[in-house]
C-alpha cells in the first residue's frame, strides 16, 4: 500500500511535468530504443528464453529417454507456468515477424513489449535453476532463496524507478539541467544493502546446488536481475514519452516537429 501511494503520487507529478523535462530521453528513443533497437532487445530476450525455458521443456518432453522428470511429475503451478511461457514466446515470434515497419503503431507496441519481456528476462534464468533443482530432487531446499532473490530484485527495481522519477522532478533529464540536478538521487544509498542481501541469498543458493554449471548460471542470473531492474526503468519512461508526447513518435506531426527543432537550436545558442 505504501509503495502504491508513493508511485501513484509520483505518476500524477509526471503527468503534470512538461516535455522539456524529458529532453534527454529524445536521444535515447531516437538511438538505442528506436524500433530497430527494441526489436534487437526482443530478439535477445527470445534467445534467453530458448535456452532458459526451452531446455527444461525439452527435457520434460524427452523425460523417458533422458531419465529426467516429466510432465506428470511437475506440479500444476509449473504446468501452467510453462504453458504461459510458451504463449509469450509464440507471441514474441509474431511481433518480431510483423512489427518491423517504421511507424507509430509499431513503436508503441514495441515500447510496451520491451517492458514486459524485460521483466520476463529477469525471471527466466531462475526457471532453469528451479528445474535443475527439481530434477535433482532439491527444489524444496532452494525455493525460499529463489523467492527472496526475486522479491529483493523487485524492491531494487522500485528504488531505481523512484530515483529516476525524483531526478525527473528536479530537471535531471531536461535540456538545461545543471550538474547538480543530473546527479543520482539519495535513494541510491539503499541499493548497496539490498544488493548485498541478494548476493548473500545467492551464495546460500549455490551452496545448496554446488554443481559448476549452476554456479555460473546463478552468477549470470544476478547480473541479469540487477541489470534489468535498472534498464526497465528507462524502458518505462521512454514508453511514457512515446505515448504522451507526439515529438517522440517515429513519424511526429510536421508542424510540431518543426517547432521543436527550432526551439532546440535556440537553446543550443
Amino acid at each position: 500500500m505504501i509503495l502504491q501511494q508513493i508511485f501513484k503520487g509520483e505518476s500524477e507529478i509526471i503527468n503534470s511535468i512538461s516535455e522539456k523535462y524529458f529532453s534527454d530521453f529524445k536521444e535515447i528513443v531516437d538511438t538505442r530504443l528506436n524500433i530497430k533497437g527494441m526489436r534487437r532487445f526482443l530478439f535477445g530476450t527470445f534467445l534467453v528464453t530458448c535456452f532458459m525455458v526451452g531446455i527444461p521443456l525439452l527435457n520434460i518432453a524427452n523425460s523417458e529417454d533422458w531419465k529426467t522428470i516429466g510432465w506428470s511429475q511437475i506440479s500444476d503451478f509449473w504446468k501452467l507456468f510453462f504453458c504461459f511461457e510458451l504463449v509469450l514466446a509464440s507471441f514474441q515470434i509474431l511481433i518480431l515477424l510483423f512489427c518491423w515497419k517504421e511507424n507509430n503503431f509499431n513503436q508503441k507496441i514495441l515500447s510496451i513489449l520491451i517492458i514486459i519481456y524485460g521483466y520476463k528476462m529477469s525471471i527466466d534464468p531462475y526457471v532453469f535453476i528451479s528445474y535443475a533443482a527439481m530434477d535433482r530432487g532439491g527444489f524444496e531446499n532452494i525455493k525460499i532463496y529463489l523467492l527472496f532473490i526475486l522479491l529483493l530484485g523487485l524492491l531494487l527495481h522500485f528504488i531505481f524507478l523512484y530515483s529516476w522519477i525524483s531526478k525527473l522532478k528536479k530537471g535531471g533529464f531536461s535540456l538545461n539541467g545543471n550538474k547538480d540536478t543530473k546527479k543520482a538521487s539519495n535513494s541510491f544509498k539503499f541499493l548497496f544493502p539490498i544488493i548485498f542481501v541478494i548476493l548473500t541469498f545467492s551464495v546460500l543458493l549455490i551452496r545448496r546446488i554446488p554443481e559448476f554449471e549452476i554456479v555460473i548460471l546463478v552468477i549470470g542470473s544476478i547480473i541479469i536481475l540487477i541489470g534489468m531492474a535498472y534498464a526497465v526503468c528507462e524502458f518505462i519512461i521512454a514508453a511514457f514519452c512515446i505515448f504522451r508526447f507526439p515529438s517522440f513518435s517515429v513519424n511526429p506531426p510536421q508542424k510540431k516537429q518543426a517547432f521543436i527543432n527550432k526551439k532546440r537550436k535556440k537553446s543550443k545558442r
